[in-house]
């Protein structure tokens, strides 16, 4: 079996099975990236995906949760319900897990809750941030114990955590791969870090540059001690800049 996970662009992806559901997450609405980078105009960012169920950490932000970005009709979980146990959706016939969070006490819009998830996919635990807006410790990410084989890791920091926040994060959840999102990488920019930043603050951490948008599982491990991060292109809009 075959798993791929194609990143959109900004917290948004695509993950394709050959034996399970397609299933899309936080896809972001054009107008309002373009709005926040400052592009005029917005068909830079447009795009169109299809999927069987789309997950999004809240149906608050349309830049994480553009429900009419997914062709398909698909089956939509809001994970801060799952988090609020108003619903217990199973994915692929395993139970999701959610921790209820918020953007960053600092936002201009004010704090939004969302959620960060986790859902099993051939054999594999997938977890995404969300929109996180600051650290949580381990007692707030204990149902991610053991949850967590690829983290879907918030690393442009604006309006998100902080990269400081984020390393003992890392450290509690123990990823094996480590697939970098929501980050400058013009001209989606939104004064956001570049993905430098967290590539040279885990220096010791292996890492593959795929100049591609999907990654297929399982990727070769390349370190039994360390997580091995894979730097992806989004494929919602064309980059200025690749790294």
């Amino acid at each position: 079996m075959a798993l791929q996970m194609q990143w959109v662009g900004l917290a948004g992806w695509l993950m394709t099975q050959d034996d399970g559901p397609d299933i899309a997450m936080d896809p972001y609405e054009p107008q309002v990236v373009a709005d926040a980078c400052g592009v005029p105009d917005v068909d830079v960012f447009d795009f169109r995906i299809k999927a069987d169920t789309l997950l999004v950490s809240s149906l608050t932000d349309k830049a994480h949760s553009y429900v009419k970005a997914v062709n398909g009709n698909p089956n939509v979980i809001n994970a801060l319900d799952v988090a609020q146990g108003k619903i217990s959706p199973k994915i692929n016939g395993e139970p999701m897990y959610a921790v209820q969070a918020a953007e960053a006490p600092h936002h201009p819009e004010g704090p939004d809750d969302n959620a960060l998830y986790a859902f099993k996919a051939d054999g594999l635990w997938f977890l995404h941030m969300g929109d996180l807006g600051y650290g949580i410790g381990p007692d707030e990410l204990s149902p991610f114990a053991g949850h967590c084989d690829v983290l879907l890791a918030l690393v442009g920091e604006h309006l998100t955590l902080g990269l400081e926040e984020l390393e003992p994060m890392i450290e509690f959840l123990n990823p094996t791969w480590i697939l970098p999102m929501h980050y400058n990488q013009p001209p989606l920019s939104a004064g956001m870090t570049k993905v430098d930043a967290f590539l040279r603050l885990r220096s010791s951490d292996p890492v593959v540059h795929l100049r591609h948008h999907t990654a297929t599982f399982p990727l070769p491990r390349l370190s039994h001690e360390r997580p091995t991060i894979v730097v992806l292109e989004p494929s919602g809009y064309e980059p200025s800049e690749r790294y």
